[in-house]
């Protein structure tokens, strides 16, 4: 009888260099199917946060419309136009809403008599006040800078330890911390202000506006919009009607505005422009060699004073980074996407309230 061997060789096989990169190519074939299917998911679900962004904020402006028979005013401002040079008190429609967005805590940290000081501490408060004191004082020749100076930095710990937020009476008079770091450090945001697909504009910025006029104009008490300067319009009460009017609407123009407590072209835009609703504009134009607006190196102190005054009265329009829409909120709650090839005739029909030209439902 034969003998077996008490174990049998077997011979290993692994997979050839030819099947391994028929299997990567497999691979690469499904993930280039199923990228673009992942992607169009994430930005569907950006554009569902989107607009229920806008629905919180119609829902808080209707409240606003039941409490006080009016919407809030887009803007309030002794006098127009308002521009975007940081002057005046500018009071914004969203700062008024914040009690009906559930932000009653938010509400009670903006000063309604001096905005600029929204968000300061206690402390802050004291130190500015104090330090508004000193300079006065210099001015009116009391004192010296330099006795201002120590007596900031050695008699007022307080006081010394705000010398490096602009509050320093040697190099002008004192004024409140900037509002972007103040911002930043107390991370004072609204996320329902922010659309998830507009990488371009963070907090504080708003990503949503208020329709102030149908065609570009400043921002001023003559809107056509529902929202303007020192407006008080009624929701009840809409000419053309709550569902061919447009209250607010995305925006991502460059410069973006001011924080979402004041009411300039970051919480207010108007519907006329070259651009359309475009994904991107920028209002003011700038050198990129040399940081300083275009077409003013040649220009004189009073002529380039008179171009920064004019490029400061642009407003600009309304876009979005969507790709197809840019996402509206009506007069009466509801959110439509319209889309960025709309004819600009239905876009500023939609736009003013009081034209008397009604838009059908197929048109938009």
């Amino acid at each position: 009888m034969r003998n077996l061997p008490a174990y049998s060789q077997r011979r290993l096989r692994g997979f050839t260099l030819l099947e391994l990169l028929i299997v990567i190519a497999i691979v690469a074939v499904l993930i280039a199917l199923l990228l673009p299917a992942f992607q169009q998911a994430r930005e569907n679900a950006r554009r569902v946060q989107c607009q229920n962004n806008l629905v919180q904020l119609g829902v808080a402006l209707q409240h606003y419309n039941q409490t006080f028979s009016v919407l809030p005013p887009g803007c309030v401002n002794d006098v127009g136009p308002i521009l975007a040079d940081g002057q005046g008190y500018r009071i914004g429609w969203i700062a008024q809403i914040l009690p009906f967005l559930g932000q009653d805590g938010l509400w009670h940290q903006v000063n309604f008599v001096n905005p600029d000081r929204s968000f300061m501490s206690l402390e802050q408060n004291a130190s500015l006040n104090e330090a508004i004191v000193l300079w006065n004082q210099v001015q009116s020749g009391e004192i010296t800078k330099e006795q201002a100076f120590e007596m900031q930095n050695g008699m007022n710990p307080t006081l010394s330890r705000q010398i490096g937020n602009g509050y320093d009476v040697t190099r002008g008079k004192p004024k409140p911390p900037d509002f972007a770091g103040t911002f930043a450090s107390k991370t004072i945001a609204l996320s329902l202000l922010q659309c998830p697909s507009n990488p371009r504009i963070t907090s504080p910025i708003s990503c949503y506006a208020g329709v102030h006029n149908s065609v570009e104009q400043p921002i001023d008490i003559d809107g056509d919009g529902l929202l303007y300067l020192n407006s008080s319009e009624s929701l009840e009460s809409v000419p053309d009607g709550a569902s061919n009017t447009l209250l607010l609407g995305e925006h991502m123009n460059e410069p973006f505005g001011s924080v979402w407590i004041y009411g300039d072209r970051g919480t207010l835009r108007n519907m006329g422009d070259t651009n359309g609703l475009g994904s991107y504009t920028r209002i003011m134009s700038f050198d990129p060699a040399t940081g300083e607006m275009e077409d003013t190196r040649n220009m004189t102190d009073e002529q380039r004073a008179e171009y920064k005054f004019l490029q400061n009265q642009r407003v600009g329009t309304f876009g979005s980074a969507h790709s197809l829409h840019v996402h509206f909120l009506l007069a009466d709650g509801s959110v439509r996407g319209i889309r960025k090839t709309m004819s600009e005739e239905v876009l500023l029909k939609l736009a003013s309230r009081k034209d008397g030209q009604l838009v059908s439902a197929t048109e938009f």
